[in-house]
């Protein structure tokens, strides 16, 4: 009987020790996953430098590690190689064109900084670039970059004679006033919120806004509250017909919905 109480127990241990090992093993790999370093990326800071030229940026060519770009006046190319986090850039060369002082000055960092870095970061479309722990480069996704540099304010407005709820979204935060009596209440939105709602606003046809009909009528009788989206793009302004409030055309559900969402997300944050 002790033989066997003694196979049970190291027979446990065993399992123990490989069920542990195996999740070890697991977030090792899941800690040296990385998203794929591939296409145009908006070069937005180095080395403390500021006022870029417009239009700086590295272009990976995941699938024959080429690298090119433009540094500020000239356009420059070469090769890379990956292994894990690891990045090593080889025979890097430029055009020659004339540049200003200020120019050569900033691709002569920039090119330093390519030059000098040894490992990098990727995350949510953004890159860094380093020398060991020392940041060099940063740099943004080029659709992303579009999208962040664009103005853009979002307002939803749902009312009746005495009821209104309104939520306005603009640089980073969000506004809510549930009443006509009160103050609105702003809040910072979190660059997941936000990211999210710029990348639904910037995909969809604004022109479209104000064809869409509303899929039912209830707030011509007082059924529902009228509501409108309106959406104020690079000194445009773009609005929906009324539509019966949390109830908008299918086009723009998502939206509508990611508005309400980041609205609600607020009100938890008190």
């Amino acid at each position: 009987m002790k033989i066997i109480t003694i196979l049970l127990t190291v027979f446990a241990l065993n399992s123990c020790g490989s069920t542990k090992s195996k999740t070890n093993m697991k977030e090792v790999s899941d800690e040296n996953k990385t998203e794929k370093l591939s296409g145009k990326y908006v070069i937005t800071s180095f080395n403390s430098t500021e006022d870029l030229p417009e239009n700086m940026h590295l272009d990976f060519d995941n699938e024959n590690n080429k690298v090119s770009g433009f540094s500020g006046c000239n356009t420059f190319f070469g090769n890379y190689t990956i292994e894990g986090n690891t990045i090593n850039f080889k025979g890097l060369a430029s055009t020659k064109k004339y540049c200003s002082k200020v120019e050569n000055d900033i691709e002569s960092k920039m090119l330093k900084a390519i030059n000098q870095t040894n490992n990098f970061k990727i995350k949510n479309n953004s890159i860094t670039l380093l020398n060991n722990k020392t940041t060099l480069l940063n740099a943004i996704k080029a659709t992303d970059a579009k999208i962040a540099q664009e103005t853009i304010k979002i307002e939803y407005r749902a009312h009746t004679r005495g009821y209104l709820n309104k939520i306005v979204l603009e640089n980073k935060t969000v506004s809510v006033q549930e009443s006509f009596n009160v103050e609105p209440t702003v809040k910072p939105c979190s660059d997941e919120e936000w990211n999210a709602i710029m990348k639904l606003v910037s995909e969809y046809n604004l022109k479209n806004l104000n064809t869409l009909e509303a899929p039912s009528k209830a707030f011509q009788y007082d059924g529902a509250a009228i509501t409108n989206l309106t959406v104020y793009k690079n000194g445009e302004t773009y609005q929906t017909p009324p539509f019966d409030n949390g109830k908008p055309n299918q086009e723009i559900a998502s939206i509508v919905e990611m508005i309400l969402k980041i609205a609600k997300s607020s009100k938890e944050k008190n």
